[in-house]
This record gives C-alpha cells, structure tokens and sequence, in this order.
C-alpha cells in the first residue's frame, strides 16, 4: 500500500476514534417524555379570564399531559381552551372548547373526511366526524354557563354567544371514548 493510502486510512480511523471517544464521554439522555405540563394550572389561569368554565377528564396517573393552553384568539377572534393527553398505550385524548365556534374553526379543528353522524353521549347530542388524522371527533353544542372567575376586571374581547362547543377527540377505541366525552359532558349538567 503508498504511503498516501496508509495516510488516509489513518486518518479515517483517528478520526473514527475521536468522535466514537467523545460521544462515549457524552450522557445520554434519558429517554423517558416529561414534557412538564400542568394541566390543573394551566386550567386556574384559564378559569380566570375564560367566559366558560374550562372542561376538565379525570385523567389517570398513567396517562401524560402533551399540551394545556388558552387560546386567545388573536388571530380568529375565538378563544378557546384546548388540552391533550397521551394514554398508557400511546392513545391521544384532546377537548377543545369554545363560546364564539364557527363551522369554520370546526372544520380546521376536525379536519374531516366523509360525512357527519348525529348521536347522543349521556343525554347530549353530538355530530361524530372521523379527521384526516383517523382521530374520531365528538362535536357538542351545549348551553353556555357563565363562569365566575375571580377576576372582575378581564375583559374578553368577544361577547360568547349563549352556547359553548365542546370538540372532544380521540384516536382510542370508539367506546372508551364515548365513555370519556360523557364524564366531560356530564360536567355542564
């Protein structure tokens, strides 16, 4: 072999070396998700300047929160309250809520594919859709309740409207979801 080629493979194998000691050096990163959510937090901000009462699922110790956050509506003049959570067996469970819903922010939340089917989940109707993201959909339209947040001073930007639309979305089985919206539903009795 020329000198040229024993330079290079030398080179390749010092090389290999360095990075191969420098990443044994390095933590790994434990790979367990924490994303540090507050759901219960997040919610008493909420309730403080929400004109509904935020909706809440008495969300097992197993399941982990993905996001809790109030939307202001900046941007469509709907504020709304929206949490997520992961099930124990990677299974997405979400509520949206609002007191302004369009059939346009509707649809963007659902996204949609086929038609519509009217149903009832603990004495509430609701229109069931399937999103592009396979997730199933329960869309309800309830009475609006005034909430009494201890902040005399917010000033919402949007007078609500007299009903409140709950999105309640899921990508586990049908019937633990139905199970799921009615305990949610069952909170604005």
């Amino acid at each position: 072999m020329s000198q040229t080629a024993k330079a290079m493979t030398y080179s390749v194998l010092a090389t290999l070396a360095i990075v191969l000691g420098w990443m044994a050096l390095n933590p790994q990163a434990d790979n367990e998700f924490d994303p540090g959510v507050d759901v219960a937090a997040a919610e008493q901000e909420v309730a403080k300047v929400a004109p509904f009462v935020p909706a809440t699922v008495n969300a097992p110790d197993t399941w982990r929160a993905n996001y809790a956050r109030w939307n202001s509506g900046a941007q469509d003049d709907i504020a709304s309250w929206q949490v997520g959570y992961l099930t124990e067996d990677e299974e997405f469970f979400g509520i949206s809520q609002t007191s302004n819903a369009t059939a346009g922010w509707v649809d963007d939340q659902v996204n949609p594919v086929g038609e519509a089917t009217e149903t009832t989940v603990a004495t509430h109707d609701v229109t069931r859709w399937i999103g592009e993201d396979e997730h199933i959909y329960l869309v309800a339209e309830l009475e609006q309740q005034a909430n009494s947040n201890d902040n005399p001073q917010a000033e919402h930007r949007i007078d609500p409207s007299d009903t409140m639309t709950l999105i309640i979305s899921g990508s586990m089985d049908e019937e633990l979801l139905r199970q799921l919206a009615a305990e949610v539903l069952n909170q604005y009795e």
